[in-house]
């Protein structure tokens, strides 16, 4: 039996094609003959399905991000081809994959598709053309859409809305009239999400208590509202905090009318949308989606991190780490995420998402240091939960209680660096790990590992590190919610960290660095090179020193 396989070659970071051998020789093992298409223009791969007869094949496969598998299902739709859909998630945000809990990883994803477990899932119908995840409209999607087409490939749709907040003092409401079932509205709004899905743009609560197969669209109307609570209403949305505010309206449908005077700006899945009036409507489980179980509800399943190959436990830290921590008393007391992102918007006039603002804040004296450990075997990697406004945000959007990631030459992590917020002591960007940052909240604590690294490999990171501290840095606060970054040298910590391994060849796993989440070092560790250190609990760490 055939199987079609589209797949779209710039989705992502483009290495998908790499894999296309793996693919067919297991599919080929159980039987199926892939059959590859490369995605081109629109027009070419509507006549392409056009001509499928859908009786010759098992299942057809969509390796892209939303926008590719909106393209192939409102043609398998439009022809009438009902037959179960396989998804590679290799898109940027990939949110439609993610309400099924599908995996990035190649190998794990093919084992999926392999068998023959399946969720219905609804469609939105908006006049006559398909949505599978999101409809959206209003001025911000307007900029979105107007923005470079290079960064459109890097940055998911709501993405756009955040990258929109420059754009604000330009922006104008619009006047939209809403008629449904559940209710209606006439007023000026700045832009509107109807949602089939959970997530867009990569963040995973836009419509929290949405389900993809209950016949029923979350729509979700942002009103006008003063600039400054819009760029903090943007933010709540990370967490799923938008649904109760006073500028946001939220219901559940069947079916609405909208309509506009003027031109406003529409999207289905990060495609451009059809024009006003907009009927839409829901057509009940109409998909049938391979997933790792029949029936995935879409929960996200909290996970906790794994420890792999413990070989033995971390018996020493070092003095000066401990009574560095000594030195600061209590720990920040347990706060909510508003307060987290007030504190990162006080924090943001330090920061520049465009231009180095921190050059030269290694010391020579760290670079001796780190010398006389280039020949101990190995490179340091830690995973921290400590408890800063940024690092409990970061938490918050991956579900992962250790937010940080840092890099270390030694074992008692003497020379242990990352990319920070310098305490504001020092510039956002490159800097030594200020320890009074591990120790944020009660429960603070970090994770150790190591890999292997020769002499040449070290001093090769080293050398680039040096090349950083004299070329300047910057924090990617920009990164902490778009996989994007504007020059080099301008990182967050996991992307640091994961670059400096891919400059001695020490990765151990392909993803594009702006899109490494600090726990993907352990988690994607397929193959063991790390092997665990320890765990240090910071207030035991303390109690212990005394």
């Amino acid at each position: 039996m055939k199987v079609k396989l589209i797949y779209n070659p710039i989705s992502g970071d483009r290495t998908f094609k790499n894999h296309l051998d793996y693919i067919i020789d297991k599919f080929q093992q159980k039987g199926m003959q892939i059959e590859p298409y490369r995605t081109n223009k629109k027009e070419e791969l509507d006549n392409m399905i056009s001509q499928m007869d859908g009786t010759e094949y098992k299942k057809i496969l969509i390796a892209g991000g939303d926008g590719t598998i909106n393209q192939v299902v409102n043609s398998l739709l439009r022809y009438n081809i009902d037959l179960p859909i396989g998804i590679f998630p290799v898109g940027t945000a990939n949110d439609y994959a993610q309400y099924f809990n599908l995996p990035q990883g190649i190998e794990e994803i093919v084992e999926i598709l392999l068998r023959d477990n399946y969720t219905l899932s609804d469609v939105g119908l908006v006049n006559d053309r398909y949505f599978i995840n999101v409809a959206s409209l209003g001025v911000l999607i307007d900029i979105s859409q107007k923005t470079n087409t290079e960064l459109k490939n890097s940055i998911g749709v709501l993405a756009y809305y955040l990258n929109g907040i420059t754009e604000l003092p330009k922006v104008k409401p619009v006047n939209i009239k809403v008629n449904s079932s559940t209710m209606n509205y006439d007023g000026e709004i700045l832009f509107m999400l109807i949602m089939n899905g959970r997530s867009a743009g990569g963040f995973h609560k836009i419509a929290p208590t949405a389900s993809i197969n209950d016949g029923l669209l979350d729509v979700f109307i942002f009103k006008k509202c003063p600039i400054y609570e819009l760029a903090a209403l943007l933010l709540t949305v990370i967490n799923g905090e938008h649904i109760n505010n006073s500028n946001v309206i939220h219901f559940k449908t069947e079916d609405l009318f909208i309509d506009t005077v003027g031109e406003v700006s529409t999207d289905l899945d990060g495609e451009g949308g059809p024009v006003f009036p907009l009927n839409l409507r829901i057509i009940p489980q109409k998909l049938k989606i391979i997933t790792r179980y029949n029936n995935e509800d879409g929960s996200v399943p909290q996970k906790n991190l794994e420890l792999h190959h413990v070989r033995k436990a971390f018996q020493q830290i070092s003095k000066g780490f401990v009574n560095e921590i000594q030195k600061h008393g209590e720990t920040k007391s347990e706060r909510k995420v508003i307060d987290d992102l007030r504190e990162l918007f006080r924090n943001l006039s330090r920061h520049s998402t465009f231009s180095y603002v921190n050059k030269g804040s290694l010391s020579e004296e760290f670079f001796r240091d780190a010398e006389k450990t280039l020949d101990n075997g190995y490179l340091y990697i830690v995973l921290s939960s400590t408890g800063s406004a940024a690092g409990e945000t970061i938490a918050k959007v991956t579900n992962k209680n250790y937010s940080h990631s840092s890099l270390s030459f030694d074992e008692e992590l003497k020379t242990i660096i990352s990319y920070n917020g310098g305490e504001k002591i020092y510039s956002p960007g490159l800097n030594l790990e200020m320890l009074e940052f591990f120790y944020q909240k009660e429960d603070a604590n970090i994770l150790i590992y190591r890999i292997e690294a020769t002499y040449e490999q070290k001093k090769q990171v080293l050398e680039h590190i040096r090349k950083i501290n004299q070329e300047g840095s910057s924090y990617n606060v920009l990164g902490l919610v778009l996989p994007y970054s504007h020059k080099d040298n301008i990182m967050f910590c996991s992307q640091f960290v994961y670059n400096m391994l891919r400059q001695a060849g020490l990765t151990y796993f392909d993803k594009r660095s702006e899109s490494v989440k600090p726990t993907d070092f352990v988690e994607l560790d397929y193959e063991r090179r790390l092997e665990f250190c320890g765990k240090v609990v910071i207030k035991d760490a303390i109690l212990g020193g005394k």
